[in-house]
Parts: C-alpha cells; sequence; structure tokens
C-alpha cells in the first residue's frame, strides 16, 4: 500500500503520519492488558482535572485550520476534541474491544486526531487530497454525509474512506476479526513532527505489545 498527498492539502499546515499493522490478534485479553488499561485511565482522569479545551494549542490548531477552508466549528468538532468532552463529562469505553482502547487511551493522552481502518477493506493505494466537487458517503453510524468542494478527503481506488480528522466511512471500519490496521495520525501548525513521531511510536508500541503484529509507518510528511 501506498500513501500519498497533495501539495496543495500540506500547505494548510497538515502535518500525517500513516501506520500499517498485520496480523493482529484482537480476541485475546490478559491480565497485563486488562492492569494498563485500568491504569491508563486513571492516569488520564488525574491529567485532565480541571482541563481547559478552549485554550489547548492543539485543538485550538485543528480549529485554525478548519477555518483555512471556510469550516464551522460547532459542525465540524474533530475526533479527539470530540472524545476529550465524552471523557471530561465521565463517560467510559465499557464496549470497546482491546484495539480501541488502545486507540482512545493515545488519543485522549495526545489529543491528536487518530483513525483506525482495516486495511483489508481498503481498495489500492491512499490519496489525501483536497475535494474538488461535492460528494456524499457513508460514515461509521451509517449516515449519509456531505463532502464540499475544498474540503481535504483521504480516498482508495474506489471511495472516500476518511473526512478530514472528523469523520470515517463505514466501509473500513475496524471490528473483533480484524487483522491488519492503517492508522492515520494528524497534526497541526501547532503540533511538532518530533511529537506526532512520537505519538505515531506510542500507538505502535502498545498494539504490538497487546495484540501482537508487525508495523511499519509508510508516511511521515
Amino acid at each position: 500500500m501506498k500513501f500519498t498527498a497533495t501539495r496543495e492539502v500540506l500547505d494548510l499546515g497538515l502535518k500525517v503520519i500513516a501506520i500499517t499493522i498485520e496480523n493482529i490478534d484482537l480476541k485475546t485479553e490478559t491480565k497485563d492488558f486488562l492492569e494498563f488499561k485500568k491504569n491508563a485511565y486513571i492516569a488520564l482522569q488525574k491529567k485532565y482535572k480541571n482541563f481547559d479545551i478552549e485554550t489547548d494549542l492543539i485543538l485550538r490548531g485543528f480549529n485554525s485550520l478548519h477555518k483555512k477552508i471556510g469550516l464551522k466549528r460547532r459542525k465540524n468538532t474533530q475526533v479527539s476534541e470530540k472524545i476529550l468532552k465524552q471523557f471530561l463529562k465521565g463517560e467510559r469505553f465499557i464496549k470497546a474491544n482491546k484495539l480501541i482502547h488502545l486507540y482512545n487511551i493515545t488519543l485522549l493522552d495526545s489529543r491528536l486526531p487518530i483513525f483506525i481502518h482495516d486495511k483489508d477493506k481498503i481498495n489500492g493505494n491512499i490519496t489525501l487530497k483536497l475535494a474538488k466537487n461535492n460528494q456524499t458517503y457513508i460514515n461509521k453510524d451509517n449516515e449519509e454525509k456531505n463532502i464540499n468542494i475544498g474540503e481535504y478527503i483521504y480516498k482508495d481506488k474506489t471511495k472516500i474512506i476518511q473526512k478530514l480528522e472528523i469523520d470515517q466511512s463505514k466501509e473500513t471500519l475496524v471490528n473483533d476479526n480484524t487483522k491488519n490496521l492503517l492508522i492515520i495520525i494528524e497534526g497541526n501548525e501547532d503540533t511538532s513532527t518530533e511529537y506526532l513521531l512520537d505519538v505515531a511510536n506510542e500507538i505502535i508500541d502498545l498494539i504490538n505489545t497487546y495484540c501482537g503484529g508487525t508495523s511499519k509507518i509508510i508516511y511521515n510528511q
């Protein structure tokens, strides 16, 4: 699988790392994993006590990015801000499998948008580009959603798999039988390339430790 991004998207200030992880096991939960999960969520509760979303530079950086393409924040909350708000309200992720727990823990700790796709449901290579015409796709909640001209999208050979750092397609969602992953992590002008790479290495290490698999960073820009 190849991953490419057009210059017009990168010039907006978007930073992207793409990772593949193959041959994972999502069904076995060890005592070590359960202990790690428990302690990680406790640590995150302490970390975000009295946290102010409105003044956080990482989250504000994505709002600035959206302004460049004319998006209003109220209707276009990026995924890490959305999940962090849920966490701060006391919502917990009880029914998730271990991959989703590792995803949530890394996303909450870093505040960077992360998307995990089932690699086997992707047709060919991935391109990150600006939409040249209005389009629709079916999102993870089985709702038809619009993509407007000028919004950045991730596409494989035949379909849209992700819109901005807001939403992903139903067609590439992972489940308990998923074996191979494509992970996309985004940064902005207020996140250093070193920080983005640290977060990438964190999620790679966690997934390899608790789910196994072989990892490769296929794009870093």
